[in-house]
């Protein structure tokens, strides 16, 4: 059993349509969404393999919306009801830029996960976000501590520069130290700012976790495999032609190399298995992928 715990949204997207008219109306068009990390990559592995989400929601019709839409892909939920469900407001400029204002809500308010919720978990698979705060950080570490005493494995989504360097880089580090996660999958900037490469003297601090996996991704260009600070492989990213929305995009990886992961494939099947899920998503708007699962890339 595939497990992710942390945070869980709803995203709100404004797509202007013409410059922001200050003051007065601006042409937009508005669509409501899942969103969240976790979530999302729940979203897309539990279409493919068993696989279970935690998380928290406000006891409001957003709640109960975001619920039935993962179970509705297949996903085991076990959700925890406090505060008022967390949001996300995209506003996505002409030029396509995207400005992101989060109120998390009950996201940050996980409480400790019941450990039957967890007894046949075999790799639960983290984001940074959920360890920005409390009391979803506590709750989130001392899950996956549980998991990994029980001989499971686990994961981590590094998630964000802004959400790191408001944490601390050296926090963040002495975090993963710590957890000691089997894998770290982290975007080239925020490898770059936590150090995860393997031009670093000696490897960085990777060599103190020299059992841990780490994929940098790196957008249309090649996704990095590192192990101990050492790179094991380098894997080609297909072109895609027409790119959407790379909203999910990250998750969707994580989802395709996970699920990969533990149908038994090898480290850089795992990774082309999880370029092929982001390739969908990118094809498509926000964080979902075409209902049929034959559709291609």
């Amino acid at each position: 059993m595939l497990c992710t715990i942390g945070d869980i949204v709803q995203d709100v997207v404004v797509w202007l349509e013409e410059d922001v008219r200050p003051a007065t109306d601006t042409k937009s068009t508005i669509t409501v969404r899942r969103g969240g990390s976790a979530a999302n990559t729940a979203a897309f592995a539990g279409r493919r393999h068993p696989t279970r989400f935690i998380g928290c929601v406000g006891d409001d019709l957003a709640g109960v919306a975001l619920t039935q839409d993962l179970e509705r892909l297949g996903v085991d939920v076990r959700m925890q009801v406090a505060g008022t469900t967390g949001m996300i407001v995209l506003l996505v400029g002409t030029d396509g830029e995207r400005m992101m204002f989060p109120s998390r809500g009950a996201s940050g308010m996980i409480a400790p996960v019941d450990p039957a919720w967890l007894a046949d978990v075999t790799l639960v698979h983290l984001t940074g976000y959920s360890l920005a705060g409390e009391p979803s950080a506590s709750s989130v570490i001392a899950a996956a501590e549980r998991v990994h005493a029980a001989g499971g494995r686990v994961s981590i989504d590094v998630s964000s520069t802004g959400m790191i360097a408001g944490f601390g880089v050296e926090r963040f580090v002495d975090l993963l130290r710590s957890l000691r996660p089997d894998f770290v999958s982290a975007n080239l900037e925020e490898a770059t700012l936590l150090g995860l490469h393997p031009e670093a003297p000696d490897g960085g601090w990777l060599r103190d976790l020299p059992d841990t996996v780490v994929l940098v991704r790196a957008g249309a260009e090649p996704t990095r495999i590192l192990q101990g600070g050492r790179l094991l492989a380098t894997v080609p990213v297909p072109p895609v032609a027409d790119v959407l929305d790379v909203t999910g995009a990250g998750d969707a990886f994580n989802a395709g190399f996970l699920t990969s992961i533990l149908d038994g494939s090898t480290l850089v099947q795992a990774c082309e298995s999880g370029h092929a899920l982001a390739r969908r998503v990118l094809g498509c708007p926000g964080a979902s992928e075409p209902d049929d699962l034959t559709a291609p890339a």
